[in-house]
């Protein structure tokens, strides 16, 4: 069996199709990667105060140490959520230039906090949080797919 190709195109169409595309994907682009940033953020955030890994896991538990002290006492949650009064979730942040999302804490005291959880340093112990689990760059790269329009 052969089948018939017909291609008809206007080249000036085909052109001006293009062009607009230059114009627009740039902006799609850079909406697309607000909204996963938003998303990425946003399950970090879950997550880690449902004491929860990127792909999952728990924490390593409190020393008996703090346990003991009066800052456990205060806190709401019992598990290791890495929140005592919240400042350093309402510091995460994003920035998106042109092709690029960078997620961030905005002040240096949450940024030094952060790294002391996520790297375990000294005493503390490692806490991986600041990551984007498997399952979740699945849904990432749907949910920028989905918002680039051609």
């Amino acid at each position: 069996m052969v089948a018939d190709v017909k291609i008809k195109a206007n080249t000036i169409d085909v052109s001006n199709y293009i062009k607009k595309l230059q114009r627009t994907i740039p902006k799609d682009i850079t909406k697309a990667l607000n909204k996963v940033s938003a998303y990425a953020a946003d399950q970090i955030q879950t997550k880690t105060q449902k004491g929860q890994t990127p792909d999952g896991g728990t924490f390593k538990q409190y020393s008996e140490e703090y346990k003991q002290s009066d800052e456990f006492k205060k806190k709401k949650n019992k598990f290791v959520d890495l929140t005592l009064h919240g400042h350093m979730f309402n510091s995460l942040t994003w920035k998106v230039k042109r092709t690029t999302s960078t997620l961030f804490f905005r002040r240096k005291s949450e940024q030094i906090k952060a790294w002391v959880h996520d790297e375990g340093v000294g005493k503390m112990p490692r806490r991986p949080f600041f990551a984007i689990g498997r399952r979740d760059e699945d849904k990432i790269r749907s949910i920028f797919l989905r918002n680039i329009k051609l």
